[in-house]
């Protein structure tokens, strides 16, 4: 098990292949409609990727802007200074542009995140893994773009559900390893990590939606607050003071 453990430094390589893989995949898509052999020169690929990524900011700074996905193609294309003819050699359509930035955005968070739990003492890493994502909603102006995103991935993960889990999986393996850490520490009981990394995940997911589009009104620290006891008491944590308080 403790071969599976991922550093911080590897969980961010494996984020960024995510982005990476995702974009490169669908470059080599534009490619094939276009009548391009596969494989093509190192530059080549950079630059694919380079216009890949304008795009990507150009939605990112769109949706910021509007509160929501409202932007035409056309409107990222010319924010990106670039052409229809390169934003379909690098995604077939606005949902996989939409994708690649929740790929990006998932990057980002888990490397925040990241450095959040490394942050902590080693009695404290689980919880911030769990917990840490709300934080991010107290960033000022940060809500009406989360929300953007929270309707995009509930639209999205029905018509895409396979990339969504691709994208969202450094923020699952972040929560997994330190879920494998802590039951090796003897904190946690876990028969299977990756089950309840995936279970604490969709927790914490739904909290976040629920916040977001207020559906409930708590302070986001409270929420995380009561999710870590829901989700301590399932995973049987040894609390700190419990057992000093014991008989």
């Amino acid at each position: 098990m403790a071969a599976r453990m991922a550093s911080p430094r590897r969980r961010t390589t494996f984020s960024g292949m995510i982005v990476c893989g995702v974009m490169t995949l669908q470059a080599e898509r534009g490619r094939q409609r276009d009548g391009e052999p596969p494989g093509r020169s190192a530059a080549a690929e950079r630059s694919g990727t380079d216009t890949a990524e304008r795009l990507v900011e150009a939605a990112r700074a769109l949706m910021w802007e509007a509160g929501g996905p409202i932007f035409t193609v056309s409107q990222v294309v010319s924010a990106a200074g670039s052409s229809l003819k390169s934003f379909y050699r690098c995604f077939g359509s606005k949902d996989e542009l939409l994708v690649a930035l929740f790929a990006d955005d998932a990057r980002r968070g888990a490397e925040v995140l990241s450095a959040m739990v490394d942050a902590r003492p080693t009695d404290d890493r689980l919880r911030t893994a769990v917990v840490g994502l709300f934080s991010l909603l107290q960033v000022d102006g940060r809500r009406p773009y989360a929300a953007a995103l929270v309707a995009e991935h509930l639209r999205l993960v029905q018509s895409r559900p396979a990339d969504l889990t691709a994208v969202l999986a450094p923020l699952v393996q972040l929560i997994e390893a330190e879920l494998e850490a802590a039951a090796r520490r003897g904190e946690i009981h876990s028969e299977d990590p990756a089950t309840d990394a995936r279970t604490v995940f969709h927790l914490v997911l739904s909290h976040l939606h629920a916040l977001v589009w207020h559906q409930i009104d708590d302070d986001p620290a409270m929420v995380s607050d009561r999710l870590w006891d829901f989700c301590s008491a399932a995973l049987s944590l040894a609390v700190a003071g419990r057992q000093a308080d014991a008989p």
